[in-house]
């Protein structure tokens, strides 16, 4: 892998080069057809040795540094706005000429080259250090060898000696030229830190604390066996072939078209009709909800049984009616409860339906259907059959929170005399027929006399999936969209998420075809708000176009342990095209969503199994475990990458995406 400034690239086995991050300069513009054996980057530039020897670079070209010399070459690496490289023994340099950093001496012969921001260095075959350029700080002093390894900063310089130690001089306001005294096998210099790659497969780095940020935070597990340290992260290779990357402010994850995941059928013998929930079972194995109202337990022998049959009261159509959440509660100890969240029969319509939010007490390991418990029954203002919402969660704080559509209200979402577009949150632990549920203290609009008590956030069109992160408590929500955008939200108490004003983070007057569906509302276009005169909105962290996408599932963040690449990251995928994408980033430098896999069958939910480790749920198929796939792994449905080559030249990785696919 190579970090530039605000975009990083990596080289497959096949040559092939990968690029992602920012594209303002054309850093991503590579040529697509060309196959290389060794790739840099720089400030928002990069360059490769194609097979053939011969250079290539692109981005960034205001000094002609991505215009490389012609001629075969051995060795290249990238600085802030020049270049240099290895032709036999004879450096080259192009780009900047500024403080001489592009001028190597002509009479020494090196084997080994690095460009920093304002200066270079190589390593002559005696394996001596000779610099040039700028020399703030003593960071282009030349020295005795023999060093057999080079790496060059942005304004320091570290080599290793043949017993690996290493020598840094240079800037040092973040101790980045104070390395420990450990042996390494390979070393990197990025902008304030450095890292080194010891013998054991580990990672040891020392500086990094810019910004009162450390980038020097414990690396991945398992055996590493390259490094690169870039400017606001570090990122290495692992023994299986795949890039892992870490760092106090952000954790890039490479991007692939190809898939980084596999699916690992863990049900060779059963398919699923319509699954819309899998939830663990208490006492082991997983209960699979299926649309029609069968709750089935698969045990852990893989032995499948009907655990409860609730046909004859869940109302389920071919439109988006049916048994649509089940749940446990956490503290099943002392609560032994199933809870449902389905659609039933309207006596009074033909083709209307109420929404029932329920419990039955499990006795003897089995539900009791003969004393569910009615919890919150209501009546849709308007029944469409469609957007019914319908994820039952329990938070940290022991409450249960339910997300429920708008039922093709239109306005209904920014109503709060009703319960429709909204999540709710209410106390079910002392539930009685009396008194089914209670509202907590500290419910956002208790006490406003215009808003049910039970609200917790607003402003929601169909909230098919949600969950929240066990580790941080935040409730992360998928937001089904129109006709342009689908939504990932991280609400909190009392939010108002826009809809129907905003679709996404866009005004609704200003997605493509909306004024020609309003009609299907009843709705004219002068009864919706310009944006700006509705207040603020909780804007969604990202959004994705509809294309051949069409609604969002929300999954989980993954905290297993399986893949620890993936360890911190967001899941979701979406129902018509089976896309599955990992969301990385914060709230201060954006996010971006990388799609790690693609399914056949459509995607309806996500769940885990007992060692935290992602299941998918989809019609018509198997379950199916997200695995990391070996790297000459063929036969799986997905197949991950295999990176081959970590190089790092001045690795200036900063990430600042907007998050808009």
């Amino acid at each position: 892998m190579a970090a530039g400034e605000n975009h990083t690239c990596a080289l497959r086995g096949d040559g092939r080069v990968e690029c992602w991050g920012t594209n303002d300069q054309g850093q991503l513009d590579l040529p697509r057809d060309a196959r290389f054996q060794q790739i840099t980057s720089g400030w928002r530039f990069s360059c490769g040795i194609r097979t053939d020897g011969t250079l290539n670079c692109w981005g960034r070209n205001n000094h002609q540094q991505a215009d490389p010399p012609e001629g075969t070459f051995q060795a290249v690496d990238a600085g802030w706005d020049h270049a240099c490289a290895l032709s036999g023994t004879t450096a080259i340099c192009w780009g900047r000429t500024a403080n001489e950093r592009a001028t190597p001496p002509s009479d020494i012969d090196f084997k080994a080259i690095g460009a920093g921001a304002e200066h270079s260095c190589g390593l002559t075959v005696d394996g001596d250090l000779v610099c040039w350029g700028e020399n703030d700080n003593g960071r282009a002093n030349s020295r005795r060898g023999p060093f057999r390894a080079l790496a060059v900063g942005i304004a320091h310089t570290c080599a290793l000696d043949g017993e690996g130690q290493s020598t840094c001089q240079g800037e040092n306001s973040a101790g980045q030229s104070e390395p420990p005294a450990t042996v390494f096998v390979n070393v990197s210099a990025g902008s304030d830190h450095t890292c080194g790659t010891l013998g054991s497969g580990h990672v040891e780095c020392w500086g990094g604390q810019r910004d009162e940020v450390d980038r020097t935070t414990t690396s991945p597990a398992g055996r590493l066996t390259a490094v690169s340290a870039g400017w606001f992260s570090s990122c290495a290779l692992t023994s299986q072939g795949h890039v892992a990357c870490w760092s106090g402010r952000q954790r890039p994850i490479p991007p692939s078209p190809y898939g980084r995941l596999a699916f690992a059928n863990i049900t060779p013998h059963h398919r699923f009709s319509q699954p819309t929930e899998v939830l663990r079972w208490p006492e082991g194995g997983l209960v699979i909800a299926e649309k029609t109202g069968t709750i089935e337990l698969l045990s852990p022998d893989a032995t499948r049984s009907t655990l409860v049959d609730m046909t004859k009261s869940v109302y389920a159509t071919n439109q988006e009616r049916g048994l649509l959440s089940v749940a446990i509660d956490p503290r099943f100890e002392d609560y032994s409860y199933l809870y449902l969240f389905y659609t039933v029969d309207d006596p009074n319509s033909s083709d209307s339906a109420f929404t029932r939010l329920s419990r039955m007490p499990i006795v003897d390991s089995r539900p009791v259907p003969d004393q569910e418990l009615t919890i919150l029954q209501f009546e849709r203002v308007e029944d469409a059959g469609f957007h019914y919402g319908g994820a039952i969660r329990f938070g940290p704080d022991g409450m249960l929170y339910l997300g429920i559509g708008d039922a093709v209200c239109f306005q209904c979402s920014q109503s709060l005399d009703n319960l429709n577009g909204k999540i709710i949150r209410i106390d079910v632990r002392d539930a009685t027929v009396e008194s089914p549920y209670s509202v907590p203290a500290d419910n956002p609009l208790l006490g406003s006399a215009e808003a049910r008590p039970e609200i917790w956030a607003y402003g929601l069109r169909n909230p098919w999936r949600m969950a929240f992160d066990s580790e941080t408590g935040k409730l992360w929500v998928g937001d089904v969209g129109q006709l342009g955008y689908e939504e990932i939200s991280i609400p909190t108490a009392g939010a108002n998420l826009g809809w129907p004003f905003m679709e996404g983070a866009v005004c609704f007057h200003d997605v493509d075809s909306n004024e020609n569906a309003l009609p299907l509302y009843g709705i004219a276009v002068t009864d919706i708000l310009p944006c700006e005169e509705t207040g603020q909105f909780t804007e969604p962290i990202i959004t994705y176009e509809h294309t051949e996408n069409c609604a969002v599932v929300a999954g989980m963040v993954y905290r297993g342990s399986a893949i620890p690449w993936l360890k911190g990251t967001y899941l979701f995928g979406d129902f018509c095209s089976g896309k599955v994408w990992a969301l990385d980033g914060d709230a201060e430098i954006g996010w971006r969503m990388i799609e790690i896999a693609d399914l056949d069958d459509p995607l309806s939910s996500f769940a885990t199994d007992a060692d935290g480790e992602v299941l998918v749920v989809t019609f018509g198929a198997p379950l199916r475990r997200l695995v990391e796939a070996a790297p000459d792994d063929t036969s799986s449905v997905t197949q991950a990458p295999a990176w081959t080559i970590l190089t790092t030249a001045s690795s200036f990785d900063t990430y600042q995406d907007s998050g808009r696919p």
